[in-house]
């Protein structure tokens, strides 16, 4: 048997494999005893791997007495390492199969030839060395593949991660193991980059010893051929290592779905395992810090301690290798026998500032190859000039505004189809294996990103971000060749007077996030008559130069969060301008003069100004606006907006909001944020984060819009809505009609009320048979005309995808989830977040029995009366009670949790380390609350 790796101490793993029968008794013996079974269980463990390696058996023959040595083998291994001693005569068994192989070793070589014969098939162990595994993680994936292979009948195992972190050296050993075991039916192919199908049918068939397919043409025949000969060898193990695209097997020739074959594949993008139907996925990690830092240590080979300020240093490099185990090796390789401190440093400054170009880079590009498309290249070269080393879905949306403003995305005219093609790009980097995934965000790893910056030619981009410049660089960096300027995140001051850069190719200048820079000199901008895109956003500028006037070919001017801004010149004369973003100007109280002549505006947005309107006339002007931001709307401006895609705006009364909505629907808006009757100092973002909501503020009376009724009085509610929001308004008995959730708004996903003093209910009307909504989040606030059940269980049969409930002040309500008559379970299947603060009346979350097995968080505060949470704790063998999986925290105040009822006497002490006291200042339950109803965003 192979020897599996222990994660703990790099022994041979002895933990029985699914499958095996321990049958050994708890019986004790003298120590001897015990000590005589481990020395002959050693024996014979090398035994049984002198049989292996010696390949001079037909293991076909032996089968049946090799299934039994193996039994008992992992029986005596479990037992070994549980502490359990042998009776005498289990010491007999032992020594019984250690002879037994003894036996086999020494027969003559009558199965010598038959086996070199099956040996000339075999394709020896991939050329490159062994090296010990280093970390436990990496151990064990490697017993979880091993072990993965042997136990499936058909399977395709996939291996994903990106370039450079291990994957062919960590499958080497499981190969390596494998040929131990199956020595004649184990096979490895390393897979060209750009591979056809016909090249890995001839790849495979060199392998498997099937000589006769290169006589052969037709690629369809010669998949039969290679499916036969590949189907006669019952068992066979095929590793295709370094698959950069999908296939189909059946294409190729490989049969998987026979049972008669298993395919494992390792690849840089976790989508080439899903194409290629993979059952099971295993994502090889970078290293940690530890596991790092002893593969450096082991590569350098240094013979003493590191000395204190060497050590430091050599840290920090290992923060740019971030974990990748080729990474670290290069560097640790190329410092062997430097021994002073300012070589060091002088390494660490070229990584920093991306001198220095590594052997590693070589590995790395060839995902940045893979993306194979010019288009594809370009987005993800400007991506990481523009977002570092981060992709969330925030900056996702970012990035795509800046691919459209860099005019890398053509050939649309509609901004719909603009993100569609950007959200493509950007599957298309992800799918590459250029972004590690981790907890919803996309990492782009620090070497990858100086592989990247080498790509770049140094003398058209100057790339100094974040790296703490507190001055513009030197005018000798500004030279007639540049084109692209990355001076973002920086603590620059000021743009001085004595600076005019000659750069007459430069298209864009980016001085993001430099929260420090206060003033920009008239000079500056003299010579940049080239410039498109400018982005001085997040900056503490209070004025623009008048120079600004002169840039005739400036397509993006971007202002966003510039807090102190209050003056802007003359922009008449930009007529290139497609974009002006002044988002969270929050000083700036007027609108730049000139705004009328800006006939090829696409994108406005002006909300967070004190900018309230626009000056009569000049929206009918902006005729190809696709984007609008703004704080109000008057009425009738709506019809001047004929190719508005995103609208985010507030409107003062019904009528105006009425005809916003057939805007809406007429343009098939796929983005709008739309407010009514909004009350003073409101913010068109705050609340939750949705593509398509609407707050509707002092209206007593709503309808879906396709329903048939009056827009008299009524705000209408456009099918396409995801998120909607009621306030003060007072008169509304009900929210919503059943009708309406399941057939007219079919996105509808959330319902906030705020203050609806008279409201009754949620949801009114005869409930529909066997239909469902698509609600996930409902908050009730302030609502104290509500009386006893927030929902009753009949109601929660058409809730499947509830996520969250938000209940907060409500005088009324008794029962967030009340029973019907023969009804007496129900279950919540994806209920995740439940908060409850201020109800004076609750005595039960549930009446009757409820399932909510998807429960992670759970608030409650001031709910003095309330006996008891839903929570079903499945009993243990032993009897124990034992928490929900998903579980991850319960914030309540002290005294509700004492008071609380439980079913088992050790429930409360079960969920003890689940439990986050509130303090008197409610500030937990305060931040519970914005976690939910803020979203995931």
């Amino acid at each position: 048997m192979p020897r599996p790796l222990n994660a703990e101490e790099e022994e041979p793993n002895t933990e029985v494999p699914q499958g095996a029968r321990p049958h050994l008794g708890l019986a004790k013996s003298q120590r001897g005893t015990r000590g005589l079974a481990d020395a002959n269980m050693m024996s014979l463990k090398r035994k049984l791997e002198e049989l292996i390696s010696s390949r001079q058996v037909d293991m076909n023959k032996l089968k049946s007495k090799w299934m039994r040595i193996e039994e008992q083998y992992w029986s005596v291994a479990r037992a070994i390492r549980e502490g359990i001693s042998f009776p005498p005569e289990k010491v007999v068994e032992v020594e019984g199969l250690r002879k037994e192989v003894e036996q086999i070793l020494l027969v003559p070589g009558r199965f010598r030839q038959e086996a070199m014969s099956l040996a000339r098939f075999s394709k020896p162990s991939p050329s490159v060395t062994i090296e010990k595994l280093l970390g436990k993680e990496t151990r064990r994936k490697v017993n979880e593949m091993f072990f993965t292979i042997l136990r499936n009948e058909s399977f395709i195992l996939g291996v994903y991660g990106m370039g450079g972190v291990g994957k062919t050296a960590i499958l080497k050993h499981v190969y390596i193991s494998l040929l131990a075991y199956l020595p004649s039916y184990v096979f490895w192919i390393a897979v060209p980059q750009d591979y056809s199908v016909y090249a890995l049918q001839e790849e495979i068939a060199n392998a498997v010893g099937l000589d006769n397919l290169s006589n052969e043409r037709d690629v369809k025949r010669r998949a039969g051929l290679l499916y036969g000969h590949l189907n006669s060898k019952k068992g066979c193990i095929l590793i295709l290592d370094g698959l950069w695209k999908a296939f189909e097997v059946k294409d190729v020739g490989i049969p998987v779905e026979t049972g008669k074959l298993k395919l494992i594949v390792t690849t840089r993008s976790p989508d080439v395992c899903r194409m290629m139907l993979c059952q099971k996925q295993i994502k090889i990690e970078l290293l940690d810090m530890e596991d790092s830092w002893r593969l450096f240590l082991k590569t350098l080979c240094f013979a003493e301690e590191l000395p204190r300020e060497v050590e430091q240093i050599a840290r920090s490099l290992l923060d740019r290798c971030c974990g990748l185990p080729l990474g670290i090796i290069e560097i640790a390789t190329r410092m062997r026998g430097v021994e002073k401190e300012c070589d060091w440093r002088d390494m660490l400054g070229n990584l920093e500032e991306s001198r220095m170009e590594l052997d590693v880079f070589k590995s790395l590009q060839l995902s940045y190859s893979s993306l194979g498309n010019e288009q594809v290249q370009q987005c993800f070269l400007h991506s990481m000039l523009c977002s570092g080393n981060l992709l969330s879905e925030a900056n996702r949306e970012y990035l795509i505004e800046s691919f459209i403003e860099e005019g890398l995305l053509g050939g649309i005219a509609t901004r719909q189809g603009l993100y569609d093609q950007g959200n493509d790009i950007l599957d298309k980097i992800e799918g590459a294996g250029l972004l590690d995934p981790e907890k919803g965000h996309r990492y782009l790893h620090p070497l990858t990103r100086d592989m990247a910056l080498h790509v770049v030619q140094s003398t058209t981009h100057m790339v100094k971000a974040y790296m703490g410049l507190k001055e513009i660089p030197e005018e000798v960096f500004w030279t007639d060749r540049l084109e692209k300027v990355f001076l973002q995140g920086n603590k620059i001051e000021e743009m001085p007077y004595n600076v005019s850069p000659n750069c007459p190719k430069l298209t864009r200048l980016s001085l993001y996030n430099n929260s420090t820079l206060g003033d920009i000199h008239e000079s500056f901008f003299r010579h940049l008559k080239g410039l498109t895109v400018l982005d001085l956003g997040h900056t503490g500028i209070t004025k623009l130069p008048d120079s600004i006037s002169q840039l005739e070919s400036l397509e993006a001017l971007l202002l966003q969060s510039c807090f102190a801004l209050r003056f802007i010149p003359y922009v008449g004369k930009l007529g290139s301008l497609r974009k002006l973003d002044l988002k969270g100007c929050e000083s700036l109280e007027e609108v730049p003069e000139g705004m009328e002549m800006l006939a090829n505006l696409r994108y406005l947005a002006l909300d967070g100004t004190e900018i309230e309107t626009l000056p009569e006339g000049v929206l009918g002007k902006l005729v190809n606006l696709q984007y609008l931001a703004i704080k109000k709307l008057r009425a009738g401006e709506e019809v001047k907006l004929p190719k508005v895609e995103e609208l985010h705006c507030s409107v003062s009364n019904v009528e105006t909001f009425n005809a916003c909505v057939g805007s809406l629907e007429r343009n098939s808006c796929q983005r709008y944020r739309l407010v009514m009757g909004a009350p003073e100092n409101f913010s068109l973002w705050c609340g939750r984060k949705s593509e398509r909501s609407l707050l509707i503020d002092s209206c007593d009376h709503i309808a879906a819009s396709i329903d048939g009724t009056s827009g008299d009085r009524y705000a209408l509610l456009p099918e396409s809505v995801q998120s909607l929001e009621l306030s003060r308004c007072h008169e509304m008995k009900r929210v919503m009609e059943w009708e309406w959730l399941t057939t007219l708004l079919p996105n509808l996903k959330e319902i906030i009320t705020k203050s609806c003093e008279n409201l009754e209910e949620i949801i009114r009307g005869p409930l529909p048979s066997g239909a469902t909504c698509r609600l996930t989040y409902l908050e009730v606030n302030c609502c104290n005309n509500m009386k006893r059940a927030l929902l009753t269980q009949d109601m929660v049969l058409h809730l499947p995808f509830l996520q969250e409930i938000l209940v907060k002040d409500c005088k009324g309500i008794e029962v967030i989830m009340g029973t019907v008559a023969k009804m007496t379970h129900f279950s919540f299947p994806k209920l995740m977040n439940l908060g409850l603060c201020n109800l004076p009346e609750l005595k039960s979350i549930c009446d009757g029995t409820t399932r909510c097995n998807s429960l992670q968080l759970i608030s409650i505060d001031n709910c003095p009366k309330l006996k008891g949470i839903p929570l079903q704790l499945p009993v243990l063998d032993n009897g124990l009670p034992s928490p929900p999986p998903s579980l991850q925290e319960i914030r309540i105040n002290r005294q509700t949790w004492e008071l609380l009822e439980w079913d088992h006497p050790l429930a409360r002490s079960t969920l003890e380390h689940f439990i986050e006291f509130l303090g008197k200042s409610r500030t937990n339950f305060t931040s519970f609350i914005l976690s939910i109803s803020l979203g995931p965003f």
